[in-house]
């Protein structure tokens, strides 16, 4: 008991969150802001089928085996007390007459309590696993008993637990054999595809713990970036991210901290208070304009967007926000979307994961957009200079000249490394006419190429990019071709597009445990 209070007390002085790490899951769920962190997908309930986070199949299966068991136990626990009413009396047979072992009802209690949990916030599936299946396992266990005991009852009178006849020893022993070899090859040859063979989500993130944790979406590139250039201030950054982008930063020797400190992490209302997730979550949807079009039911037009990305630049500001860092998932989102508009907001950092965009109104924006023209911008690698310098010579080009230089650089990132960024910058480029018959001969001229070569990338680190690279290629082609009325080539690319759209699926249920 003595043990126990002064881990309890060492735990909220030394923690730096004190007590509310250990009041976390009661803020969740009662607390006068519940509805509002209930809101996050991870803390939906378990079988809301459509949630994007978490696997729900393998906990429905968990919870019906529970069911089935605690059912099956409770009989067999009448059963055995109605046959302990025929004991016999003799000390000899008395003696291995089988009971039921004795449960501890705390056991029982947290189980349960952690497969509620589970049902309620799907991010207690885990901890509902690891309390709950030893449990199940007890209770099948003394199923078996019960039943084999009951078996040697009506054959000899003995409630007990009889030793296994030699051929029912020999029946389990050739199915646990062909059991064990059986889902033992199985689950070999799917750890070698999934973790093994070539991965197709990354060319350079490759390692079996990278792909454990999908770690290969991380930013590595942009945390590299980032140090390089030195950038410190305060940075708005996707939530889901922020432990990262922590992580890929040098802290300071004496104080610890990063030098580009976080607007909001993962650990959210653990370590920040509701105003500065309510103020995150409100920049990240668009503010007042997109709550009023969400209000009308009608689409975010050109014009909201632009009054959006005015609207986040002052706000920005406000909070000293001079840097903002979006992955992947997040370029089509109200966010990055409206920042685009923004002429004071400009984009210094470009790969196929992450975009990073600077205040150029601040001195260190300025410098660092600057920087990307000059050569005093550090870029962790040759690809992502030369595919950021093309997307901006492009875009602020004025002249034909310009703007060709722009997309010859982008042409020459994507033939560094064949991938979907590129590609589709490079596709952007045919808002100006004068440059639509040199991206369809690229767009074909690659198609040929991957075709061709298609069976040798399959077996290279990176495919998944070389094949949304041709999806993209096939899609705009489909729309050229239809343009001109060819409706043959228009069939033949949406056709393509189709095929390497179902791959893609394949691919990715092949990649995943």
């Amino acid at each position: 008991i003595l043990a126990g209070i002064a881990a309890f007390f060492a735990t909220v002085l030394f923690n730096p969150f004190h007590l509310t790490n250990l009041t976390h899951t009661f803020v969740i769920s009662l607390s006068e802001h519940a509805k509002m962190w209930r809101t996050v997908y991870e803390w939906h309930p378990a079988f809301e089928w459509d949630n994007p986070i978490g696997d729900e199949i393998p906990f429905l299966i968990m919870y019906i085996i529970g069911w089935v068991s605690l059912i099956g136990w409770v009989l067999t626990m009448i059963f055995a007390r109605r046959l302990a009413g025929q004991r016999p009396t003799r000390k000899s047979l008395d003696s291995d007459w089988y009971r039921h072992p004795k449960f501890d009802i705390a056991i029982v209690v947290v189980a349960s309590l952690t497969v509620y949990m589970a049902i309620r916030s799907r991010r207690f599936i885990p901890i509902a696993a690891m309390a709950a299946c030893p449990l199940l396992a007890l209770f099948i266990d003394q199923i078996v008993k019960t039943f084999c005991a009951a078996r040697s009852f009506h054959k000899h009178n003995r409630f007990a637990v009889t030793v296994m006849s030699k051929s029912l020893k020999v029946f389990f022993v050739i199915f646990g054999a062909a059991a064990v070899t059986f889902f033992g090859t199985w689950w070999t040859l799917k750890f070698k595809m999934v973790y093994l063979s070539p991965w197709p989500n990354d060319p350079k993130l490759t390692s079996v713990f990278i792909r454990m944790t999908a770690s290969h979406i991380k930013p590595f590139d942009a945390c590299r970036f980032i140090r390089e250039n030195k950038l410190k201030g305060k940075i708005f950054n996707y939530w889901t991210e922020g432990g990262f982008i922590a992580y890929g930063q040098k802290p300071g020797l004496n104080t610890g901290k990063t030098p580009l400190q976080l607007f909001m992490d993962g650990r959210a209302q653990a370590a920040y208070d509701t105003k500065t997730f309510n103020i995150w979550s409100y920049i990240m949807t668009g503010g007042p304009a997109a709550q009023n079009a969400k209000t009308r039911r009608r689409q975010l037009t050109t014009n909201d967007y632009i009054k959006i990305g005015g609207w986040t630049a002052m706000v920005l500001k406000k909070q000293n926000v001079w840097i903002a860092l979006m992955p992947r998932g997040q370029f089509n989102s109200t966010f990055v979307k409206a920042l685009e508009t923004n002429p004071d907001w400009q984009l210094v950092f470009l790969n196929n994961k992450q975009k990073i965009f600077v205040d150029t109104t601040t001195d260190r924006g300025r410098q660092l957009f600057d920087g990307i023209f000059n050569g005093e911008t550090i870029y962790p690698d040759q690809f992502s200079k030369n595919l950021i310098m093309g997307h901006n010579m492009f875009i602020l080009g004025k002249t034909e000249a310009e703007k060709k230089q722009g997309m010859e650089l982008l042409v020459k990132a994507f033939r560094s490394k064949p991938s979907p960024m590129p590609m589709d910058r490079i596709l952007s480029c045919a808002e100006s006419p004068q440059f639509i018959p040199y991206i369809n001969g690229f767009c074909e001229n690659y198609l040929d190429e991957f075709e061709t070569k298609k069976k040798a990338y399959v077996k290279e680190n990176g495919y998944y990019n070389r094949i949304t690279a041709a999806m993209l290629a096939s899609d705009y082609l489909h729309l050229i071709a239809g343009r001109q009325n060819d409706q043959e080539q228009a069939r033949l690319y949406a056709a393509k597009k189709r095929d390497y759209e179902n791959e893609q699926r394949k691919m990715f249920e092949n990649t995943v445990w």
